[in-house]
């Protein structure tokens, strides 16, 4: 369980933004992170320049990963007026899609590299690669490729989701 400090002030305004500050840490699976986000205004010349353009975002993650200290720091841009916790809340699921589906198509399916390229190949095999990871999450696999060993010979089982 995550256990999560906060530095905010007031909730933001739909209409003024103020600079804002969450600090949250998260211990889990022998790792310790501490997370510090800050929102801020963007200047209003650039919002002039960039329409949509609202706040910065800064996040800073520090702390321990498999026995090693580790700090990084990375920025984002927004279109919206939020508080530095739901900042923090939304780059957090950002990272749960990459890990969770982008780094599995790009590891386990090597779409970074594919072999038939041309014409609609490229995004036939994409649409068959999601629909595999459904199926796999879906039928509770612990990961993609244990799923793909199981299902190699049953074709008639995973033609069964098409109807």
């Amino acid at each position: 369980m995550a256990q999560t400090q906060s530095q905010t002030q007031e909730p933001l305004s739909t209409t003024t933004i103020e600079d804002d500050t969450h600090v949250g840490v998260a211990r889990r699976r022998h790792r310790k992170v501490l997370r510090c986000c800050k929102v801020f205004a963007a200047p209003e010349k650039l919002q002039s320049q960039w329409a949509g353009l609202k706040t910065f975002v800064q996040v800073e993650r520090s702390g321990i990963r498999d026995g090693q200290s580790f700090q990084e720091r990375q920025f984002y841009i927004c279109s919206q007026i939020m508080s530095a916790k739901d900042a923090l809340t939304d780059t957090q699921k950002h990272w749960g899609i990459e890990n969770r589906l982008h780094w599995v198509r790009d590891v386990t399916f090597s779409e970074d590299f594919p072999l038939r390229r041309g014409g609609n190949a490229p995004v036939n095999w994409a649409i068959l690669h999601n629909f595999f990871i459904t199926l796999a999450r879906f039928l509770g696999f612990r990961t993609i490729p244990q799923a793909q060993r199981a299902l190699a010979n049953q074709i008639q089982k995973v033609f069964s989701f098409f109807v």
